[in-house]
């Protein structure tokens, strides 16, 4: 019975070993806020960094202007009463449902002085701060945005992921995308690196195998129906009578043999349908 309590502790402590070890929720809501020192130099950038997370990550971003739509319009004069005191910037955060705000701040002291703070709304504390100087008139690019982004943020904010659901009419069939086998159907959807181009490839003994390209977007979910014919089937296409149809319309005519070379065969028609999660 001790033994037992035992590993049931040591199974619990284990559990919340994982938990603490995990990181941030990939899509929890982050609010950009600017505070400025006097300062009208890089106008702009927090709606910058706004697009650069907007792009390269799967955060509920909200810029200035969305943040401001709930809090109300006197948003600056709180901002400009916190005076960057972590606490006081959560309490915004809080008050519009964020789990952290990223407060960007622009002060010139000869230089123009960017900085970001990374705050937790919940522990109002500072888990992140960068800075740097920039020479007047100097606006970083996207690039050097997004090098301060990967020092303020973890790195799995950037990791992004799709998810293909392959659904085949004939079970036991193997399924390699990117070349690499993802097991035989029925097979669960599968999660993968986003955006991103994959080849996908469904075969049977004995059946025409399916093979088709698809573009995975990032936070989407594409549905792809492999159909497999029968090898030992001739595709409607390459009996003899559409055969002698085509050539005669050839024949006749440009139009129609223009139809006959061009129509796709219908065997790997791929209906693919791409939802966002």
């Amino acid at each position: 019975m001790i033994a037992k309590r035992a590993l049931a502790v040591l199974a619990c402590l284990a559990a919340l070993a994982g938990l603490a070890s995990a990181g941030p929720d990939p899509k929890r809501k982050v609010i950009v806020l600017e505070f400025r020192s006097g300062s009208s130099a890089l106008t702009g950038i927090a709606n910058q960094i706004v697009a650069t997370l907007a792009k390269q990550t799967s955060l509920q971003i909200l810029g200035p202007d969305q943040v401001r739509a709930t809090y109300g319009d006197h948003l600056d004069q709180a901002i400009s009463k916190c005076a960057g005191e972590a606490e006081c910037i959560a309490r915004i955060g809080a008050r519009v449902g964020a789990t952290e705000v990223i407060l960007v701040g622009v002060s010139e002291l000869g230089d123009v002085i960017l900085t970001m703070q990374r705050i937790e709304v919940e522990g109002h504390v500072v888990s992140a701060r960068i800075a740097d100087s920039l020479a007047s008139g100097a606006t970083p690019n996207d690039d050097k945005i997004a090098y301060y982004l990967a020092k303020l943020l973890p790195p799995s904010d950037f990791l992004r992921f799709g998810v293909i659901d392959i659904i085949s009419t004939q079970a036991g069939a193997l399924v390699t995308i990117g070349g690499e086998r993802r097991g035989k159907t029925p097979i669960p959807p599968l999660r993968l690196d986003a955006p991103a181009t994959y080849v996908i490839r469904v075969e049977k003994s004995g059946f025409t195998p399916f093979q088709t390209k698809v573009e995975l977007p990032a936070d989407g979910e594409l549905k792809v129906e492999a159909f497999l014919t029968h090898a030992s089937h001739t595709a409607w296409y390459a009996h003899w009578y559409v055969l002698a149809i085509g050539a005669a319309l050839v024949a006749g005519g440009a139009g129609g043999g223009i139809y006959f070379a061009t129509r796709p065969a219908p065997s790997n028609m791929v209906p693919v349908v791409v939802t966002y999660h």
